[in-house]
């Protein structure tokens, strides 16, 4: 691309990805820049709206990406499946290499490799919809997992369908900090949803539950966890042992100054990123923060250290009900939540800001800012 502007490559169209491309585009500090967005998908995905979908409570989670990007972003709908750093390329599926002078990792995370029904993504959650829906009265819904994603699903699946019977499996049952409180567990006891104490083969869906192994159910989810994407690995890129881009705390990758990483997708090194978790609200200032210490190189000014801190955990628990527990800046519980409606009130306002804070950083780039994280010193 010889326009005589630096060219940004943006890989990966989820929270991370946008907000980084926006920023960039309408950045007024640089503006010889043209950015490029790279992503397979037709839509932007609302992803903390799938477990919705895969319940039939909601047709989609695509929203038109006119609606959330800027209009000078370039789009381009491929997979990358090759980045060559030593010749500034990225090779696409179905479309031809694209050259960058800069480039954003934000390819996010999928779901373990399994034969198993997800909700990892538009087409797997559409798959376990059609599936859930074609079940008779009576049948049985099995979740893997009971991470914020499984309860979700389980609350989202037993509203949406009270015929069926639902149960929620994982090693210690309710131990995830967000899920463990018992304004959680009564919820989940009020909707019928039954938890075992087990593990779920992922390969046939057999349940082991408390020492006893139980038939495969009609329908079996897998939600333990999400697994990193292989374009780093294989492009030669330094990870972590699960697959992770490695970046510094100011989210370049060591030895490869032009290539940056933000959201699920990248482990940040050292104590700046010790607290961080997969979730949109690390993905939007990551993504952001990205963009802007690419413009600071691109400017002069040394880049900052990124520092993030969070305020809330929430959590969807069906028909309008939820369940929000307020965080220290580390991500550590304070002594306050809130359950029932509120709770669910409140978690609705955060799904909805999360694309208003896309839209609006599309209109005025630069207007998006975080709470800043602990008070720590970067290794």
């Amino acid at each position: 691309m010889m326009t005589g502007k630096t060219h940004v490559v943006v890989l990966g169209g989820g929270y991370a990805g946008v907000m980084a491309a926006n920023r960039l585009a309408g950045s007024g500090r640089v503006p010889a820049v043209e950015v490029t967005l790279v992503d397979p998908g037709p839509q932007f995905t609302e992803r903390i709206r799938l477990h919705e979908v895969a319940a039939g409570a909601r047709e989609s989670a695509g929203v038109e990406w006119a609606e959330v990007l800027h209009p000078r972003v370039q789009r381009v709908q491929a997979r990358a499946v090759a980045i060559d750093d030593d010749h500034r390329m990225v090779a696409l599926t179905g479309h031809e290499p694209v050259h960058f002078d800069r480039l954003i990792y934000a390819v996010g995370s999928s779901a373990r490799p399994t034969s198993l029904l997800s909700v990892a993504d538009p087409a797997a959650a559409r798959t376990a919809r059609d599936t859930i829906a074609g079940l008779p009265a009576g049948a049985t819904v099995t979740i893997a997992g009971a991470g914020p994603t499984g309860v979700e699903l389980a609350c989202a699946v037993a509203v949406s369908r009270p015929d069926l019977a639902v149960a929620v499996v994982a090693p210690s049952g309710l131990a995830h900090p967000l899920t463990a409180h018992q304004a959680v567990a009564r919820r989940l006891q009020r909707l019928g949803i039954a938890v075992g104490n087990g593990r779920v083969d992922p390969a046939t869906g057999a349940a082991t539950v408390d020492g006893s192994t139980r038939p495969v159910g009609q329908a079996t989810v897998w939600t333990v966890g999400f697994a990193a994407l292989p374009l780093a690995t294989d492009s030669g890129l330094p990870v972590t042992g699960d697959g992770r881009l490695m970046v510094d705390a100011t989210l370049t990758v060591p030895g490869h100054e032009r290539i940056l990483g933000a959201g699920d997708a990248v482990a940040v090194q050292g104590r700046a990123g010790r607290h961080l978790r997969a979730s949109c609200a690390s993905a939007l200032p990551m993504g952001a923060h990205a963009a802007d210490t690419v413009l600071a190189r691109l400017s002069a000014p040394a880049p900052d250290t990124i520092d993030i801190g969070y305020l809330l955990q929430c959590l969807d628990l069906g028909a309008g009900r939820g369940h929000v527990q307020a965080v220290h800046p580390d991500d550590t519980a304070r002594p306050w939540a809130l359950a029932g409606r509120a709770g669910g009130w409140a978690k609705e306002q955060v799904c909805r800001m999360t694309l208003t804070w896309l839209a609006r950083e599309a209109r005025r780039p630069g207007s998006f800012t975080w709470p800043s994280g602990p008070a720590v010193s970067v290794d």
